[in-house]
């Protein structure tokens, strides 16, 4: 843990703390059930620079300890499952010969995966062996255009889809200059035909594209359309955060394992099973949709561990799923960083199944300190958003429900681009 040494570190783990304790105020919402008593369950925290009498006392309902602590040394050693929450990602030159690998982990995202990756030796030292880890993916908001509009690109480019991002930018470049795919014409004629509305998702995505490059399809060239894709396309990601994190966990802890004088053949064997126990989160648009894409995965996996056929498993829905492990209690242990885990603790309590015991873990921020205050502000601008979102216009915790309802609202008809999302956080200020 980090000690507090200046007065500016003070002010930011004062206004940290305050945060925690107004986000604490709105835990165990529950508009399934408004008619029942407040929920509650088991929640541990562990904040990275250490916590106040005053923090405990204003948070009756959490539990706040160190790492070191017993709380912690508990709870990693019952735990069923590791959860590494990914924090943005940032787009670089690809590797020469891998296209697909243009994305570098945020200094954030490297945090939590050193105490993921320090958290499961400590799970496999106590005997938990079968603990799993679940790394989220995280798409940044601005990119959902560009996923969406990807067939687009790979019509233009004579591909198939999944091979795009396998393809060097320079070589989509000649293809999609030897194809001459009018776009604007593609998009009238996707927009006139009532049987492809798949594809109208698309051409929708792709005059968001324009919008944000302030092109206007209907008088800009055939090139100046085809230039806006392409250079949009170059700046997205390719490779998930969660691919990235998995890879370097691995490598971490058999650092680890070697640095405490371990044999080659007893750390492949750890690895090993931490690569089978390991699962990868599809990219999320946002912190929401990482725990709806990653609670069908963690259910899933508890399942087979008592004896479920997988494939029987692989056909279930997610509520088929809580309803089996409803009376089993399960340990979850979070791992985010300092600004962004409070939101993360209140949408655990709102998504996950009430038969879980939450823990949450810090990381540490290599920000300084103006950087950090600013992020978390950032953070509770957004939780006060999703605090709306959630309960009051979705009104359910349920989160099959809530994951086809974002889904919805990202990708389907009715949504919104990111123009309109950055301009809904900053009226949350």
């Amino acid at each position: 843990m980090e000690k507090i040494s200046s007065p500016k570190i003070e002010h930011t783990r004062d206004a940290h703390e305050s945060y925690l304790t107004r986000v604490s105020d709105n835990l165990f919402t529950d508009p399934d059930h408004p008619e029942r008593e407040p929920r509650s369950r088991s929640i541990v925290y562990v904040p990275y620079r250490g916590f106040s009498k005053q923090l405990q006392q204003d948070c009756p309902e959490i539990t706040f300890t160190y790492l070191n602590g017993p709380e912690v040394a508990g709870a990693v050693s019952a735990a069923d499952v590791i959860i590494n929450i990914a924090r943005g990602e940032e787009v670089v030159e690809a590797e020469v010969g891998h296209p697909d690998r243009n994305v570098k982990l945020p200094p954030e995202s490297v945090a939590n995966t050193d105490m993921v990756s320090d958290l499961y030796v400590r799970a496999i030292e106590s005997g938990n062996t079968n603990v799993q880890v679940v790394h989220t993916g995280r798409m940044n908001n601005k990119t959902i255009a560009m996923a969406t509009a990807m067939p687009i690109l790979a019509e233009s480019a004579g591909l198939n889809c999944e091979d795009v991002i396998h393809t060097p930018d320079a070589q989509i470049r000649k293809l999609v200059a030897r194809t001459r795919v009018d776009l604007n014409d593609l998009m009238h004629e996707v927009d006139a035909d009532p049987t492809m509305q798949d594809m109208q998702v698309c051409t929708r995505a792709l005059r968001r594209i324009y919008e944000a490059h302030g092109v206007d399809p209907d008088i800009a060239s055939p090139s100046e359309l085809t230039d806006a894709l392409l250079d949009e396309y170059e700046k997205y990601p390719r490779i998930s955060t969660s691919t990235l994190m998995r890879e370097q966990m691995l490598k971490n802890v058999a650092e680890k394992l070697r640095s405490e004088g371990k044999s080659e053949k007893e750390i492949n064997e750890v690895v090993g099973k931490l690569d089978e126990f390991t699962d990868e989160e599809p990219d999320s648009v946002d912190t929401v949709t990482n725990f709806t894409n990653s609670i069908p995965i963690i259910l899933s996996k508890q399942l087979i561990k008592e004896g479920y056929d997988a494939d029987e498993v692989g056909l279930m829905s997610t509520e088929q799923k809580m309803e089996l492990l409803a009376d089993t209690e399960m340990t979850a242990v979070f791992v985010a960083d300092i600004a962004h885990m409070p939101r993360v603790m209140w949408l655990a309590d709102y998504l996950m199944p009430d038969n879980f015991k939450l823990v949450f873990v810090e990381s540490r921020t290599d920000l300084d300190e103006d950087a950090l205050q600013k992020s978390m502000e950032r953070e509770e601008r957004s939780l006060n958003l999703t605090r709306n979102w959630l309960p009051n216009q979705m009104g359910t915790r349920n989160p099959a429900k809530v994951s086809k309802l974002a889904d919805e609202a990202y990708w389907g008809k009715g949504s919104i681009s990111n123009r309109e999302i950055n301009a809904s956080i900053q009226q949350a200020k």
